[in-house]
């Protein structure tokens, strides 16, 4: 048991998932300050023309077109895509929940999947001394590795991957095997709202803390004189 190299990997894993867990918070106020700033501009037209007129409504001003520079205060150049947007669309993919929130959370759970399945699994089973130090990733080590590095947090969320990545967000028939991710049920869209996403960082967390605990040698009782 290398119990130096179990606390290099807390380490790692810890500032892995502050820096995920950061960028998915800063993208949630990112998006809560575009759509004030949407709704700030289209009560600005309310005060400038009166909220009676036709045009003043939040239902017309939604059809209007909006363009980055306007929520951004410089001007921005997309080069997929028009620069144009209806401001309906823009309030809806940035509202709490909206479409950005559920497209984030699919992608930071395949991002934190991919760094457990292709560096921190095998890099737990070196330290624990079930692989070589020249162990690669292939079918050999993953069997050894699902006999001896298993955990249910990070199999339900190699379930819920696999439908984001490979059944097109749609929940797979694997996603039943879940056992503590239970939220969703063959056929179901996978989306992981905000509430979601809490969760399943709170569950790394501890996660994070038992692989500390693992680095840590055992514990001696206190003995009293007899």
């Amino acid at each position: 048991m290398n119990r130096r190299r179990l606390l290099d990997l807390f380490w790692e894993f810890a500032h892995k998932l502050e820096a995920l867990h950061t960028f998915y918070l800063d993208s949630i106020v990112g998006y809560s300050v575009l759509h004030e700033r949407v709704s700030k501009r289209q009560e600005n037209v309310r005060a400038l023309l009166g909220a009676e007129h036709e045009i003043a409504t939040t239902e017309f001003q939604d059809t209007c077109s909006i363009i980055y520079e306007h929520l951004g205060g410089r001007d921005y150049s997309p080069v997929s895509m028009s620069p144009v947007m209806k401001q309906r669309d823009v309030k809806n993919r940035v509202k709490d929940d909206g479409e950005n929130t559920l497209l984030l959370g699919n992608q930071c759970v395949v991002a934190l999947y991919s760094y457990w399945e292709e560096y921190l699994r095998i890099e737990i089973g070196k330290a624990i001394g079930v692989l070589s130090q020249d162990a690669e990733r292939n079918e050999a080590t993953r069997q050894m590795l699902n006999q001896h590095v298993t955990s249910d947090l990070w199999a339900d969320l190699k379930h819920i991957r696999n439908s984001i990545v490979h059944n097109n967000g749609i929940a797979n028939s694997e996603i039943a095997k879940c056992k503590v991710l239970t939220w969703f049920k063959p056929t179901d869209p996978v989306r992981l709202d905000y509430r979601k996403m809490r969760q399943i960082f709170l569950l790394l967390g501890r996660f994070r803390n038992e692989l500390h605990t693992m680095s840590l040698p055992p514990r001696r009782g206190i003995r009293l004189p007899g």
